[in-house]
């Protein structure tokens, strides 16, 4: 905006300087044809010794200095410089002290000045009807000194539209970042998880504003939407739970009742399946509470390397039973956040490779602070996942193909993925030539 601005005014000064600079060389033509005119017409009606006695007075009223004095012609002939010769060439009158110009118009005639000095004169030779010569000329000083008003003019002008157009493109670059600032902010949060966040709006109503209210509006109604549809999955469960744990002790009492019958089994089988039922709908509510950010009201600083050991403690038969190892590299940190929530994270995972990889796996679980981030990582050289898939595993119910024979109903990282997003988290799965690496990064407590 500012290099436009300086461009325009550029071309504008441009553009006045060249008109200023014709209209004064035409005005001071026209004065130049004005006055020798005037002489050609007494030349005529009284003769050459008429004209040689005309320049000549009009010589001793002005001075010689005065040639550069441009204040308009008169019947004196002041600020004009003459020269009258015969048809001999001899000079006859005029004090302009300068080399015999071509006939006709001569736009720049050097002439010495009483000061020694050389100046430029316009200046038209005209031959007269007796052969000889009448020069009239006009100091263009004027020309030179309005050429140099004018840049002088341009040059401020161009410098406090510049100094202007500088400062307001740098505050409106610093408004619009300002603003672009806030909403990532806003957009940022919402992503996480945050869908209480909304835009900032300003009292000043700008287009920022309009396009904030509009946005916000589209919020709310986005909000609306998933918090119905929440609602809704969160009641089918809830409301699912209690028939179906009525009929999990009826199935129960059947099944005590039928001890040692061909029956037995399959009620069993139905009582797993109704045990399995139960966990999905604890699952599902479970993730509801905490998508709806209800769990931030119980964060605390938690240790996090006391948190993790306790799990790890918790596993390590359940992994050596299984024929795989530990390597563990725990540093001190602490996270605000909620202690049961973050050891369900890393439950999660750990169930997650105890179900999907075999024997002679070996796990790798660190905890290392980087900058203001603390990053838990747990790894395996096990099959991992493809890439492909690596980033639908952390939706709800998202079960691959291979893990179709195996329990569960593919909310365990769907867990994850929430918990670590109400703490302000982010997770990922690291790229590695073998096993799966997933990595969680927590902001570490201030």
């Amino acid at each position: 905006m500012a290099v436009s601005s300086g461009v325009i005014t550029g071309l504008l000064g441009l553009a006045t300087y060249t008109l200023v600079h014709e209209e004064i060389e035409r005005q001071i033509n026209q004065r130049i044809k004005i006055e020798a005119d005037a002489l050609l017409d007494h030349r005529r009606d009284h003769g050459f010794a008429a004209l040689v006695k005309l320049v000549n007075t009009r010589d001793r009223r002005s001075a010689p200095d005065d040639l550069s004095d441009q204040e308009g012609t008169d019947e004196s002939g002041r600020g004009m410089g003459y020269i009258v010769t015969d048809a001999l060439g001899t000079r006859r009158a005029g004090s302009l002290i300068a080399a015999m110009p071509p006939p006709g118009w001569s736009e720049f005639v050097h002439f010495h000045k009483p000061d020694g000095k050389i100046g430029i004169a316009q200046a038209i030779n005209m031959t007269l009807p007796d052969g000889g010569q009448l020069v009239v000329a006009a100091d263009r000083s004027i020309v030179d000194e309005m050429d140099l008003s004018l840049l002088e003019l341009f040059v401020v002008g161009f410098g406090l539209i510049l100094a202007v157009g500088t400062t307001a493109v740098i505050g409106l670059g610093r408004l619009v970042r300002r603003r672009l600032s806030a909403i990532e902010v806003s957009a940022t949060a919402i992503m996480a998880g945050d869908f209480t966040r909304r835009i900032p709006v300003h009292p000043s109503g700008d287009e920022f504003d309009r396009l904030s209210l509009i946005l916000n509006r589209m919020l709310d109604r986005i909000q609306a939407l998933l918090d119905n549809l929440k609602q809704i999955s969160s009641d089918i469960a809830h409301d699912l739970r209690t028939p179906l744990s009525r009929l999990r002790t009826r199935l129960e009492a059947v099944e005590q009742i039928s001890a040692g019958t061909p029956q037995q089994p399959l009620l069993v089988s139905a009582i797993d399946e109704t045990d399995d039922l139960l966990e999905l709908f604890s699952a599902i509510l479970a993730i509801s509470e905490i998508e709806g950010q209800s769990a931030r009201s119980r964060f605390l600083s938690v240790d996090l390397k006391e948190a993790v050991e306790e799990i790890v403690e918790a596993y390590r038969p359940a992994i050596e039973q299984a024929g795989m190892t530990f390597n563990l590299s725990i540093a001190t940190a602490t996270v605000l956040g909620d202690r049961k929530l973050l050891q369900r994270c890393i439950d999660n995972l750990l169930d997650n490779v105890l179900v999907h990889t075999k024997a002679g796996t070996t796990i790798m679980l660190s905890v290392e602070k980087r900058q203001n981030m603390v990053a838990l990582t747990i790894a395996d050289n096990g099959p991992g996942i493809p890439s492909i898939d690596q980033e639908r595993v952390f939706q709800r119910l998202t079960r691959l193909d291979r893990s179709r024979s195996t329990p569960g109903h593919g909310l365990g990282l769907n867990m994850v993925s929430v918990i670590v997003s109400a703490h302000d988290g982010r997770i990922q799965i690291v790229p590695t030539p073998v096993g799966l690496t997933v990595e969680i990064l927590l902001p570490v407590a201030v």
